[in-house]
């Protein structure tokens, strides 16, 4: 099949699967040999005022950003300011871990490829108003859940300490070094890392979400954004280095063909050498295998690791790179197979949606000569089962419901503050009695499943309905003292515990 056709097929393909998705739009790009052969928009990037997609609209790329963290890191490490694998404690003694092990050992490489025993904690940093000092100094209250280097965890706080690592030893804002660095020699003239920045532009996506994964109903949501994020004081979002950048398809083509230079071009862009190779080449290299992979099961894919920001994996066997992003209202997927000089890019506007690995693989197949592997019905049926499942959390974090049982006490004795160091505080109230959760910024009506465990009610946030809220009742005086709530969910998590304010 020729690629005109190819490409004449792929849109219709992808046009279809847009309205199976309930998506509203994908920006799309290939390089393939240092030529772009596709950049344009597909769907609308605005549905309410029927405005299409194009090549240059904006989207929020999520943690696609965290390839530009890792990259400034290594061109750190080319001019002597950082080491991938000298303890961190010798450059920023500030930044420390919850066990003193992992607080005298851990190194740059350890935190880029999340092995530090530290699971996500994602509702520590999540919907809270914290800067990026104070997340930095709350990375030593949360929990690990696993040894020190030993199970590949993704976790954004690693990236965060990154950017803390990149703004101390430079003295410039994460997001200058960024600018500076990258976006400016690479021509990336659309690229930001500020949401006023995507806001104000004519030519951005709307973000959508789907409540409950439905695959319908898909409504417009706001972007994510903080109370501390400030453009006129040169103040960018607190997680930057792990999800900050809006780009399109044609931008984000250039950062690919930057990353597909090999031989005497790697770490060379139009000529012009930006990394060393051996930095350049260190970013794809595997440093930490993945025992239980990310993506959708699959017999394709043999094994798979994590290298520096990018997923390093063996795809029919062909060696790939790639790494996606989410964020409210956005998911993202940048894709390569460096042996072909094969490059894609795809970024929808609805947070949850996997159609960008379905056009990335399909891609590959084409220019991999390889047999249609029928990859975007796999990825719709993949994740409409997961969201089935999902339908019985309730049952999967806090058991069987007991029929017959009532709380142990009044219910204004759950009433009050509730506080734990490292994540933000929250509250519980009384309203038309029935208790109120105040949390992440959203309230959540709590209904009684049984004994002093009460469930949300509703889709508020990123907080799923059914999610359990247990209350602890002290052993001596029998008052209630505290709250959990099962916030990690990854193996051998604990609840977090949120203690009551006397």
């Amino acid at each position: 099949m020729s690629n005109e056709v190819f490409f004449t097929e792929l849109k219709e393909k992808v046009e279809e699967y847009l309205k199976k998705w309930d998506c509203p739009s994908v920006g799309l790009g290939v390089i393939y040999d240092g030529e772009v052969l596709f950049c344009d928009g597909i769907g609308l990037r605005n549905r309410e005022k029927n405005l299409p997609a194009t090549g240059k609209t904006l989207y929020q790329i999520g943690s696609c950003s965290k390839a530009f963290t890792s990259a400034m890191c290594a061109k750190l490490v080319d001019e002597g300011k950082l080491s991938w694998d000298t303890p961190i404690r010798e450059i920023a003694p500030e930044v420390q871990f919850y066990d003193d092990f992992t607080s005298q050992n851990v190194t740059l490489r350890d935190v880029l490829s999340h092995r530090t025993g530290v699971p996500r904690h994602e509702y520590s940093w999540y919907g809270n108003q914290f800067n990026r000092a104070e997340l930095v100094e709350h990375v030593k209250y949360l929990e690990p859940n696993k040894p020190f280097r030993t199970v590949f965890q993704y976790n954004n706080y690693g990236y965060v300490i990154a950017g803390h690592l990149i703004e101390k030893v430079t003295g410039k804002t994460f997001e200058e070094n960024i600018q500076e660095t990258f976006l400016d020699p690479l021509g990336m003239t659309r690229t930001t890392m500020f949401l006023d920045d995507i806001e104000a532009d004519e030519d951005h996506a709307t973000p959508y979400g789907s409540p409950g994964a439905s695959f319908s109903g898909t409504k417009e949501v706001p972007f994510y954004r903080t109370t501390v994020e400030d453009k006129s004081k040169g103040i960018g979002a607190p997680f930057a280095a792990a999800g900050s950048v809006d780009s399109c398809a044609e931008d984000m083509l250039k950062w690919v063909k930057f990353h597909l230079g090999s031989g005497e071009d790697a770490g060379k862009f139009d000529g012009k050498q930006i990394l060393s190779a051996e930095s350049f080449n260190e970013l794809h290299k595997p440093s930490m295998i993945i025992k239980s992979r990310l993506d959708m099961p699959q017999d394709e894919t043999d094994f798979s690791t994590y290298g520096l920001a990018w997923f390093v994996e063996n795809y029919r066997g062909h060696k790939i790179y790639h790494h996606g992003g989410s964020i409210n209202g956005f998911s993202a997927m940048t894709f390569m197979v460096p042996e072909i000089k094969l490059g894609v890019v795809a970024y929808c506007n609805m947070d949850g949606c996997q159609l960008h690995m379905s056009i990335c693989k399909t891609v590959a197949d084409h220019f991999l000569g390889l047999s249609d592997a029928n990859w975007f019905e796999r990825y719709l049926e993949y994740v409409r089962e997961r969201a089935e499942k999902s339908k019985d959390l309730t049952v999967q974090l806090a058991g069987e419901k007991v029929e017959g049982t009532n709380p142990s006490h009044p219910l204004e004795s759950y009433v009050g503050e509730y506080k734990r160091a490292g994540y933000g505080p929250c509250s519980v109230s009384l309203e038309n009695e029935a208790l109120v959760l105040h949390f992440l910024g959203v309230d959540m009506a709590l209904k009684h499943y049984h004994f002093d465990t009460f469930v949300s009610a509703d889709i508020v946030g990123e907080i799923p309905p059914g999610m359990p809220v247990h209350f602890h009742v002290a052993e001596v005086g029998g008052e209630v003292d505290a709250l959990l709530m099962p916030l990690v969910m990854e193996e051998g998590g604990e609840l977090i515990k949120f203690k009551k304010a006397k």
